[in-house]
């Protein structure tokens, strides 16, 4: 397994929009691939480390374990945003009033700090909500319930793109924006980036073997 250092990366996007296909590529031997929506994959799933959470507690536990899998190199956590419905009802059936929201915050912190210092590559999915920044802007930002978190998550991620899908010539395309076009909170170290390239195919297979060629120079 590579030493070089790991990436947190955010895939955000509306449902339909590709999201879960830009995995379907991944190596099945070294992938961790944690399904937190529980329905089935949009291609045949090959994984050998695959699980489906019925919980946040097991989602949490499940990946702490892909971290000290040593066949485990890149993990997929799919998606965020069930992560979140799931606690959220935990947080109403066992809390009352304002200890609702303590536990609810509380625990996305616990999440994205493991996700931040995860030893792997991490790919988490993600959907967004439309967010006014302390600039006054209007972006679309991760989507998160209550106050602490809104708009605050991305900065815990180094990087963020979002899935798309247009219809071109009658055809579906989908695709992979990497940097902000002024209307969200994209964002991608130029390092990574072909000159001129702003959007990638909805395959993540050529970013992370674009990543190990800059970042094992």
């Amino acid at each position: 397994m590579s030493t070089r250092t790991p990436y947190q990366t955010a895939l955000v996007g509306m449902s339909g929009r590709g999201k879960t296909m830009a995995f379907r590529n991944l190596n099945p031997e070294t992938t961790g691939f944690i399904n937190c929506e529980g329905k089935p994959l949009p291609f045949q799933n090959n994984f050998k480390h695959y699980c489906t959470p019925n919980t946040w507690q097991e989602t949490y536990q499940k990946l702490i374990e892909y971290a000290k899998n040593k066949e485990i190199e890149v993990v997929v956590l799919d998606s965020f945003s069930a992560y979140l419905e799931n606690l959220l009802r935990n947080a109403r059936e066992t809390k009352r009033n304002f200890d609702i929201w303590n536990m609810y915050n509380e625990e996305i912190g616990k999440l994205l700090y493991i996700i931040k210092k995860f030893p792997k590559d991490i790919f988490v999915t993600a959907h967004y909500e439309w967010v006014e920044t302390e600039e006054g802007a209007v972006e679309k930002r991760i989507m998160v319930k209550g106050k602490e978190w809104k708009g605050m998550v991305e900065k815990e991620f180094t990087i963020v793109h979002f899935a798309d899908m247009r219809i071109i010539d009658a055809k579906r395309k989908y695709s992979i924006t990497m940097n902000s076009d002024g209307k969200s909170s994209a964002k991608t170290p130029p390092m990574f980036l072909t000159e001129g390239l702003e959007e990638i195919e909805n395959d993540y297979v050529p970013f992370i073997n674009r990543m190990n060629e800059v970042l094992n120079k």
